[in-house]
């Protein structure tokens, strides 16, 4: 098995992360990624404040020959310097609905 190193970049001060990677990396087998991962990483922290990643492996032969090695636009890193959109004061929403006051009698 081969195995490609996927790295994403992620907003700092929200959830959402790019939906392109921000690196692409093959390599022949499982371990050569896994060795390479940290150095990738920190590579990676140059273009974004925070980045994930990890190994996936693969067919070797969809690999095979090929040295695949692609990085994001940089432009398209610019908006997760953008600040987060808060449009203003929202109201808590609850994650079940509420219990009728009637339903057991008045609420103490």
């Amino acid at each position: 098995m081969a195995a490609l190193l996927v790295i994403v970049a992620c907003h700092p001060q929200d959830t959402s992360c790019l939906q392109d990677p921000v690196a692409v990396v093959s390599y022949d087998t499982e371990d050569a990624c896994y060795q390479a991962l940290p150095k990738e990483l920190q590579r990676a922290k140059a273009m974004a404040d925070v980045i994930y990643g990890d190994c996936f492996p693969v067919a070797a032969d969809l690999v095979a020959g090929r040295n695949i090695r692609q990085t994001i636009n940089p432009e398209k890193l610019a908006v997760l310097d953008s600040p987060v959109n808060t449009a203003g004061p929202t109201e808590a929403q609850a994650l079940v609905p509420p219990i009728p006051a009637d339903r057991y009698g008045a609420m103490r």
